[in-house]
């Protein structure tokens, strides 16, 4: 299970293909030029008033969040530069197309039909962690999903059931906790790994400064560093704010219930690429109707 000691970082002007390379060799990417540091900011600034509200309560203690992390779920509506900016990107589309796009041929007596069915978001979620917090351990996200995985030497189309991108609200470092990864991970097969006897055999701290994003396959093993040291004197307010970002095949169940999220007068102001990947769209052939028909319909008028 020998693994690539490093994550590439690449511009876009790199081009689709040098990502789509880097994320079947290494099972992730940083880009260093996804948005701007303003309109991170801008995404701040909308999310903090909803984080601010949970300073007095406990984190959530959900899977691998053990109880500090405050979270902002229903980013979607929370949150347009995260929706419009952020999910909707050129590129990170383009690669939810290549990577989770399903294209299917079946016969229908003697004609042959093909179908092709688009990814959709599973969760937008905001994750808020405080200096203290304890490292996760190193797990693969697609457990929801009961994904099963077989060893592999090389990538095949189609072996990942979802896409995530983690762009954060300010620098992240080792010292406060950046997203440790195993790159090539996503070729291990389902036995249980073995990452050394300190547990850092192949991990890689995924570090990201103010408008660089992270693009990953949830079949790497990953996990959030420990916030051991704080980066400013302000230690009663200072964290590490990650918007995170998943898409799923059309034909697996969202871990975010889209339709009961958000409401569909809010929908209907999304751009389209949104309101398809929320679920408004029929994956075809016949995959999510309302009626008989592809519930777009409803967003008339």
């Amino acid at each position: 299970m020998a693994a690539p000691k490093h994550i590439r970082r690449l511009r876009r002007s790199e081009g689709i293909k040098k990502f789509i390379e880097a994320l079947e060799h290494d099972g992730g990417v940083i880009i260093t030029d996804f948005t701007d540091v303003g309109t991170v900011d801008q995404a701040n600034a909308e999310v903090r008033p909803w984080i601010e509200k949970q300073k007095s309560s406990q984190g959530a203690k959900v899977g691998a969040l053990g109880g500090k992390t405050r979270t902002v779920t229903r980013l979607i509506m929370r949150s347009p530069t995260v929706r419009e900016k952020f999910y909707a990107d050129s590129l990170y589309q383009a690669l939810c197309e290549h990577f989770l796009a399903l294209e299917t041929t079946t016969w229908y007596g003697d004609k042959a039909q093909t179908n092709i069915s688009h990814p959709l978001l599973s969760i937008a979620i905001a994750f808020d962690i405080p200096p203290g917090t304890q490292a996760q351990g190193l797990h693969r996200d697609d457990k929801n999903h009961h994904a099963r995985h077989a060893e592999a030497t090389h990538y095949s189309r189609n072996r990942d059931m979802l896409l995530g991108l983690f762009v954060p609200g300010c620098d992240t470092r080792r010292e406060n906790g950046a997203t440790r990864v195993v790159p090539g991970s996503h070729l291990w097969g389902d036995e249980k790994p073995d990452f050394g006897p300190d547990g850092t055999r192949g991990v890689v701290d995924a570090e990201l400064k103010k408008g660089e994003a992270f693009f990953m396959l949830r079949s790497l093993y990953h996990g959030g560093g420990t916030y051991e040291t704080p980066l400013s004197d302000d230690i009663e307010n200072e964290s590490r704010t990650v918007y995170a970002m998943f898409s799923c095949t059309g034909v697996h169940r969202q871990e975010e219930i889209s339709f009961l999220s958000y409401p569909v007068e809010d929908v209907k102001m999304y751009s389209k690429i949104v309101q398809e990947r929320l679920g408004w769209k029929q994956s075809e052939p016949n995959l999510g109707w309302v009626d008989l028909k592809s519930p777009e319909f409803l967003l008339q008028g």
